[in-house]
């Protein structure tokens, strides 16, 4: 049997001198896996980017 851990919020909290390790609504992103309160934009304080419409339906991913 795989024995398969969640991500965990990478997240540096120097005054408690260890990882954040949530792993509630945890997404990659360029400096790590992050928690919603570390994204980058939470720690600048400004509001998350809302989702997009996704994948144009034309680009199937499949070349012709």
């Amino acid at each position: 049997m795989k024995d398969q851990t969640r991500p965990e919020c990478d997240h540096w909290l120097g005054a408690e001198r260890r990882h954040c390790k949530k792993v509630d609504g945890v997404r990659h992103y360029l400096p790590g896996m992050r928690c919603p309160a570390h994204t980058p934009n939470a720690l600048k304080g400004l509001p998350e980017i809302p989702a997009g419409p996704g994948w144009p339906i034309h680009r199937t991913g499949v070349s012709r």
